[in-house]
């Protein structure tokens, strides 16, 4: 008991420190995010005498820490906002449910569709997922939560808004670095394949689906473990979810899938105004954080 108690609160100067490390993270993760777009911007313009690097191998190590930049911004900032207790329930639920059907998917195709991982995100549990996938769950549903709340969704509906957030983030990432074995396009650094030529630039709509379904899983569980969220008005998990859709967005225009930059873009601006809104009114709770 004396160890959930030291794990579900924390003395301020040790949440400053989180605060502190969250937005270190947030800066990695921007900065990483930035080469990320600038250099595939770059290389697929057809710009000549850039320097003669293994961009193959680059594009490999930029996506591995672009992931783990952003797992590390959402795991102190939610250690930070809800204390580790909350933070373990949840990193622990995505790696679990969310590791399970992806390992599922990779498997048997439920629920996301057909598909296959290949060693850009490093090495795969079972041979099938990589080890940085279930936690990029929790990197995103994080945020998803966390903005549910902050702009002011009913109880009931947290786990579906969240959800829709979660999904949201999928609409530029699968355009951006997946693709069809049957009809490859454009694509270029690809981190998984479909086995299907789905109707979103390869992707069978059937993954959005699913997405939707797992992340609300997810939310549902977590809420009934965790049922307490505490009130924050910080903008660092908008940040976070911008930073990795926004990255996703980039790679998606400049492999000519502009129609998932479009549709990302368009549910960005609502969001961001929203959040924006929120912090801009004049009774905020007292309690309330908002860093």
């Amino acid at each position: 008991m004396v160890l959930l108690r030291h794990l579900g609160g924390t003395p301020k100067p040790r949440k400053t420190m989180l605060k502190h490390t969250a937005h270190g993270f947030v800066w990695l993760n921007l900065l990483v995010a930035f080469a990320t777009v600038i250099g595939s911007g770059l290389l697929f313009s057809g710009v000549q005498n850039l320097p003669p690097l293994d961009y193959n191998r680059l594009s490999t190590q930029l996506g591995i820490a672009c992931v783990l930049f952003g797992i590390g911004a959402s795991l102190f900032h939610m250690a930070h906002t809800q204390g580790w207790r909350a933070t373990l329930w949840l990193l622990g639920l995505c790696t679990v449910l969310a590791g399970g059907a992806e390992l599922i998917g990779t498997l048997t195709g439920f629920p996301f569709g057909p598909y296959e991982y290949t060693d850009r995100l490093g090495p795969k549990f079972l041979g099938h997922v990589p080890y940085v996938i279930p936690p990029s769950w929790f990197m995103m549903l994080y945020p998803a939560l966390h903005l549910s709340y902050m702009l002011g969704v009913p109880r009931w509906a947290i786990p579906i808004t969240a959800s829709a957030l979660l999904t949201w983030w999928d609409v530029a990432m699968d355009a951006a670095v997946s693709t069809s074995r049957v009809n490859p396009g454009a694509a270029a650094f690809i981190y998984w394949f479909w086995d299907v030529d789905g109707a979103f630039y390869g992707m069978p709509l059937q993954n959005w689906l699913g997405w939707f379904a797992t992340g609300l899983l997810l939310g549902w569980v977590y809420l009934k473990i965790v049922p307490e969220w505490r009130p924050s008005r910080s903008l660092t998990p908008l940040y976070i979810w911008l930073i990795q859709g926004g990255v996703m967005a980039g790679l998606a225009f400049w492999i000519q899938r502009p129609i998932a930059t479009f549709l990302w873009l368009s549910g960005a601006v609502v969001v961001s105004v929203l959040a924006y809104r929120v912090t801009q009114r004049e009774h905020l709770a007292p309690t309330a954080d908002t860093h």
